[in-house]
């Protein structure tokens, strides 16, 4: 007979209610993910790329991948394509756009490089109801566009991000880039699930996301964008996609997530060690994001309970 006393009770026990417990979580993921269904393309559209839609690409980058990106950008047909650099870099990467579509490429110039600063700069010089934020290395589909503007067929939404696959630098992929395409399946299940569930997500991704401009083009989100403190004395210059994120929740906005084959960009990571110091400035801004969501905002709570429960669990919590 089991008696539960210190001496006799089992050690692994505990161990197996942990597992069991982090395991029939994972089953729901997956389960959530698989019923998991992408907005589809309306009959007729509210928003068309060619009139409402100006990409904003900050960079200090002029080569031949950001060439690549920005022709698989222009398949879409948006209205415009804003590059925001630093003053230095104002010449090589005007020659790229002149190369690649001067009509629709413009080059804007910041006094030094910072992407909020930059992002914000874009901002103001965005005439169109959409806006997408796309990294200079992000390739797209043909259809990612259409997919993407489907979600704001919802008036209630105010940012659509996308799922994402690694395209290799070299032929073959290094052990690095293998590490990066699994953490990028595993997102691409986390946000699908998480969307299904409650409709929120922990973080809309920088390499692609769209907004309402009428949101973005808020004096108090543009001062707030631009003078973001961690600690109160800390200034931040990175984690600007989680920023945009908790904006959205704290202010009655919902998100949409395209988790399909139609919106799924390309993006390429780092084929060596550096992927390392990737990771680390994401955990980073992860935990800086997560903890404001949870403990100073606490918005998240009542407006997306699975994922406050999700972020709980990345520190480790309830395992």
């Amino acid at each position: 007979m089991l008696y539960l006393t210190s001496d006799s009770f089992p050690v692994f026990v505990p161990f197996g209610v942990i597992g069991f417990y982090r395991y029939l979580w994972y089953l729901i993921r997956l389960a959530a993910a698989a019923t998991y269904r992408p907005v589809p393309l309306p009959e007729n559209p509210t928003y068309i790329a060619s009139e409402d839609v100006t990409i904003i690409v900050p960079t200090i980058d002029a080569g031949e991948e950001f060439k690549e990106a920005a022709n698989s950008w222009l398949v879409g047909k948006p209205k415009e394509i804003l590059i925001i650099t630093e003053e230095k870099m104002l010449g090589p990467l005007q020659d790229l756009a002149n190369q690649v579509d001067p009509e629709r490429i413009r080059v804007l110039t910041v006094p030094f490089a910072n992407k909020r600063l930059q992002m914000s700069h874009g901002i103001k010089n965005t005439t169109t109801d959409i806006i997408v934020f796309a990294d200079d290395d992000a390739i797209w589909p043909p259809t990612l566009l259409p997919y993407v503007l489907a979600c704001f067929e919802d008036q209630k939404v105010g940012g659509v991000g996308t799922s994402q696959r690694v395209q290799s630098v070299g032929k073959r992929m290094t052990v690095w880039e293998v590490l990066a395409a699994f953490r990028l399946t595993i997102r691409n299940i986390e946000i699908s699930s998480s969307t299904h569930i409650d409709g929120g997500i922990p973080c809309l991704s920088g390499r692609t996301a769209a907004y309402r401009t009428v949101i973005l083009k808020d004096p108090e989100f543009l001062h707030g964008f631009t003078h973001d403190y961690w600690l109160g004395k800390y200034q931040l210059n990175s984690g600007d996609d989680k920023f945009l994120t908790r904006w959205m929740v704290s202010h009655g906005w919902s998100t949409y997530v395209q988790c399909c084959k139609e919106a799924e960009l390309l993006s390429t990571m780092k084929p060596n060690w550096r992927f390392l110091k990737q990771v680390l400035r994401w955990t980073r801004n992860t935990w800086r994001s997560d903890l404001r969501s949870l403990f100073m905002e606490r918005h998240i709570w009542t407006a997306h309970p699975y994922v406050a429960y999700t972020m709980v669990c990345f520190f480790g919590f309830f395992f």
